[in-house]
């Protein structure tokens, strides 16, 4: 996979993932928390931070899976309510993810290859059609500009386009 393909699929999932943490911040009791990326036709898309605690009472985890938890864990989630779902451990970190203070904090929790799958299987479920494991950069950027043509009003890529301004600065 073009690594800067991964770098920028991460930076955009720890971007949005972060104004999830910052609003979690103001409700200090609560430990877990979720950030819904799709909900359409049945089918949701969310990133959920659990404790390890929390994580060890789901029933079916393989000792792989436990052995990778930290104190605090993201999941990546994909369900369509009835028929199962599939479960990506995002990442981890041995702090509250409301202690991380940018996005670069967020990137570093993160582990490539769970959040590579989770963000194909979401992807799939908002519809995009893509195989962004074997396209160049250049391919990549192409694709996300005809999906953002196809899917955004004129005003969100204004928005859009002010922020990757902030974000070059």
């Amino acid at each position: 996979m073009d690594e800067k393909v991964l770098r920028d699929l991460k930076l955009a999932f720890a971007c949005d993932l972060y104004e999830t943490i910052k609003a979690a911040r103001k409700h200090r009791d609560e430990s877990v928390f979720r950030h819904t990326m799709a909900d359409e036709d049945g089918q949701m898309v969310f990133a959920s931070v659990f404790p390890k605690k929390e994580i060890m009472e789901f029933p079916d985890m393989t000792e792989e899976f436990v052995a990778k938890l930290k104190t605090f864990n993201l999941l990546g989630v994909v369900t369509d309510g009835e028929s199962g779902l599939d479960m990506f451990l995002l990442g981890g970190s041995n702090k509250p993810f409301t202690s991380l203070t940018d996005t670069k904090g967020v990137m570093k929790c993160l582990e490539d290859d769970a959040l590579v799958a989770f963000l194909q299987l979401y992807f799939k479920a908002k519809g995009v059609m893509i195989d962004f494991t074997v396209m160049t950069h250049d391919e990549f950027l192409k694709a996300v500009e005809s999906e953002v043509f196809k899917n955004t009003s004129f005003s969100q890529m204004q928005e859009a386009g002010d922020f990757l301004k902030m974000m070059e600065n």
